[in-house]
Parts: structure tokens; C-alpha cells; sequence
């Protein structure tokens, strides 16, 4: 006689998440490494600042893959092998003895890693909670938000004591094993699932109706203009961000300076936490706002709270402004990388989610490339950082108004599904 197979805990499986996003999310680390790198090897700061671009692209470029082989093939095995990749990426980055090597352990091997990781946990929470999808999303990159914040003092610490190369050491094989354990709780969508209670919305407007056909696979999604104008917003939306996760701590220091007794060294970590804290909050809030609001509405708050604060931030050089501007921006920036998963999902199905969203990140990458150079490039002693700041600005309001023209051409459509270029079908 057979027997039914008992379907996995939903929410077990989100918590499992949590704990592989809180771990993997800990590129934001490597800024507490920084100055230590360059110390012990005589590198300059902006060599090794270099690894964090390179880190992101290639997660970018791998999220695309390991999405592809995690919905053939079910996220575990693609997870638990991406946990041994960053984990080893991170030890061998404390044995680098030069610039290239830098690179390769830290930008290539780990990055690789993450995005083997990354991509199939957020795309299958966001299968187990076609209900809720906002919410588990805010989740989820709630996680990736606090858990550099908790790490980053563990970080300093182990640096400080045991010397940079042992704590990077230490780190990865932490890293390896905490994402090893998380992944063995996290279960593919059984096919056609639905939660107990909840039946999908009949409307037109549903990316779950137009599954019946497959949804957009990602030559598709590749076909439909649709697809270039939403990697145009997130790398535009993404600019402002990726700026300040670069070069907040400098910023702080040149336009705020020593506040009291406070150093300006102490001054810039400060708001960097209080950046991360913001982050972590606007994840937590978008969320939830994103099964109310939409996501286009969702976008336009993010994007005019970002053009507003980064203007404001030109003429903040006093400790409570700059922090009000801070806290802003973090929030606006939490809620990105919590928009475009379900958004993605929303547009082109959710059935070929892993990979679509992986080819979406890249929209991302380009933005993280973006905003610290532009920190860099147009940073002048005369007006600071005031020019860099403006032209995040205008890169935002570029990202609104895309925004808003689409939104617009949505309502008229009646759906958020594109139509098909002739001859690109699903899978």
C-alpha cells in the first residue's frame, strides 16, 4: 500500500535559508579587511578594493548558471558545493601573497561560490511562498543584511588577535561549514505546489496563470524588451547603493570629520553600521510593502528616497544631517535587492526563476561597478565628493522614469506578463 510522502515544513526551509543567506552575504566583510591587507603587503587600498568589483561580477555571472542547474537539478546539491567553493575561496585569500592571487582567491573562487549559493536559495524560498512572496524575500536579504553587521565585529576581532591571514583562515572554514549544514535543510517546490488554503489569483495580471505554458525560459526573457529595460532600472537603482557600500566610511570622514571625542575613523565605522542597520530595515519593510504596494510603486519610493538623500548628502557636514541621510539611503537601498526577485518572477514566471533571476543580477553587477568608481572618479578637494553625489542622483531619476513609463504601460496592458516575441517560446 503506498504512502504519502509528507511535505516538507515551508517555514523549516525558510529558516534554513536565513542561516545560508546570514553566512553567505558576508562579501561587506572583506571592507574590515581592507586596510589590514594593504598594510601586511604593502598593496594600495584601491588594488584590493579592485576584489570586491570582481567578487561581484562573478557571482553575477555564476548566479546565472548555478540558477540553471539548481531548477534541473534541485538547489541542495548546487548549494552544497557552492558552500565548499566560498568557503575555500575565503582560506586561500589568507594565504595570498600578491595582487593577482588576491583576485583569483578572493574575487574568482569565492564569488564563484556565492553565486552557486546565493541564486537557488533566494529563487526557492521564493517557489515555497508564491502567497507571500514580498515577505520572504525582505526575509531573506534581512539576513543578508545582518548578518555582515554581526559577523563584522567577530571580524575585527579575529584580525586584530590572531593576525589578517589567520582570521581570513578561520572565516572560510566558518563559512563553509555554517552554509553546508543550512543547505541540508532547504527542499526544491514540489511540482505544482500551492500552499494549504491559498489559490492564485484569476486575474490577468498573475504571472502564476501564464505557467501554464512554461512561463518565459531565458531565451525568451532575452527576446522581450521588457527584460533590458528592468536591468536598465536595477543598475540604475543600484548605482547610489553600491556607491556608499564603498566608500561610505571615506565620505564621512572628509564631509563630517571628528565629532566631539569621537575620531573621524570612529566617526565613518559608526555610520557605516548605522548604513547597515538602515539596510536590514528597509528589507524587513519592503517586504511586507511589496505584497501591498506592487513592485513598481515599491521601485518609485525607493528610487525618488534615494535621488532626494543622495542631493541632501552634498550639502550634509554635520553629524545628525549626514546620519539622516544615511539612514535613508540605507532603507531605500534595502528595499532593491528585495523588489526584483518576486518582480522577476512576477514578469517572466516563476518557473525558470533560478536562472532568469540569475541573467537579471547582472543589472546589479553593473551598477556595483558603477557607483564606486564614480565615488572615485569625481571626488575633487575643492567640493568633496558633491559631483559624485549628483550624478547618482541623475543616474536615479533616470531609473524613475523608466520606472514610471512602464508602470504605465502595465496598467494599459492589463498584465505583467510581455507579450512573446515570435519565435521565442518556452522550454
Amino acid at each position: 500500500m503506498a504512502t504519502a510522502t509528507k511535505e516538507p515544513n515551508r517555514y523549516g526551509i525558510l529558516s534554513a535559508a536565513f542561516v545560508v543567506m546570514f553566512f553567505v552575504a558576508s562579501i561587506a566583510l572583506f571592507s574590515v579587511f581592507l586596510t589590514p591587507l594593504s598594510e601586511q603587503n604593502g598593496w594600495s587600498k584601491t588594488d584590493v578594493s579592485l576584489s570586491y568589483s570582481i567578487f561581484q561580477t562573478v557571482m553575477a555571472v555564476t548566479g546565472i548558471f548555478s540558477g540553471r542547474i539548481s531548477d534541473r537539478f534541485g538547489p541542495r546539491k548546487v548549494m552544497l558545493v557552492g558552500g565548499l567553493v566560498f568557503g575555500l575561496g575565503w582560506f586561500l585569500t589568507g594565504m595570498a601573497t600578491s595582487i593577482p592571487m588576491l583576485y583569483l582567491c578572493h574575487g574568482v573562487i569565492a564569488g564563484m561560490g556565492n553565486g552557486l549559493v546565493y541564486n537557488p536559495t533566494l529563487t526557492t524560498a521564493q517557489r515555497w511562498f508564491p502567497d507571500i512572496r514580498g515577505k520572504a524575500s525582505g526575509i531573506l536579504l534581512a539576513a543578508a543584511a545582518i548578518g555582515p553587521a554581526t559577523l563584522s565585529p567577530i571580524a575585527s576581532f579575529l584580525s586584530s588577535t590572531f593576525g589578517v591571514s589567520t582570521a581570513l583562515k578561520i572565516l572560510g572554514v566558518t563559512f563553509w561549514i555554517a552554509i553546508t549544514l543550512g543547505s541540508l535543510f532547504v527542499s526544491p517546490v514540489p511540482e505544482g505546489y500551492r500552499p494549504k488554503c491559498w489559490n492564485p489569483p484569476t486575474s490577468a495580471t498573475s504571472a502564476d496563470n501564464a505557467e501554464d505554458d512554461g512561463g518565459f525560459d531565458w531565451k525568451a526573457m532575452l527576446a522581450s524588451p521588457r527584460f533590458y529595460v528592468l536591468l536598465l532600472v536595477y543598475a540604475a537603482a543600484a548605482t547610489a547603493g553600491t556607491m556608499l557600500v564603498g566608500a561610505l566610511s571615506s565620505i564621512a570622514q572628509y564631509q563630517v570629520g571628528q565629532v566631539g571625542a569621537m575620531t573621524a575613523a570612529a566617526f565613518g565605522a559608526m555610520v557605516v553600521s548605522i548604513n547597515t542597520l538602515s539596510n536590514f530595515v528597509g528589507r524587513l519593510a519592503f517586504g511586507a510593502l511589496y505584497d501591498k504596494l506592487g513592485a513598481f510603486r515599491c521601485l518609485a519610493v525607493m528610487l525618488v528616497a534615494t535621488a532626494l538623500a543622495m542631493v541632501a548628502m552634498s550639502f550634509a557636514v554635520n553629524a545628525p544631517f549626514f546620519i539622516a541621510c544615511v539612514i535613508v539611503l540605507g532603507f531605500a537601498f534595502g528595499a532593491l535587492l528585495v523588489i526584483y526577485p518576486p518582480l522577476t518572477g512576477e514578469t517572466f514566471g516563476t518557473k525558470h526563476l533560478g536562472i532568469n533571476y540569475g541573467i537579471m543580477f547582472l543589472g546589479y553587477a553593473l551598477g556595483a561597478w558603477i557607483g564606486p568608481r564614480i565615488a572615485t572618479s569625481l571626488f575633487d578637494e575643492t567640493v568633496g565628493y558633491r559631483n559624485a553625489f549628483y550624478a547618482a542622483a541623475a543616474i536615479t531619476l533616470v531609473g524613475l522614469a523608466v520606472t514610471l513609463l512602464l508602470a504605465a504601460r502595465v496598467r494599459k496592458a492589463g498584465t505583467m506578463m510581455p507579450k512573446r516575441r515570435q519565435g521565442a517560446t518556452s522550454e
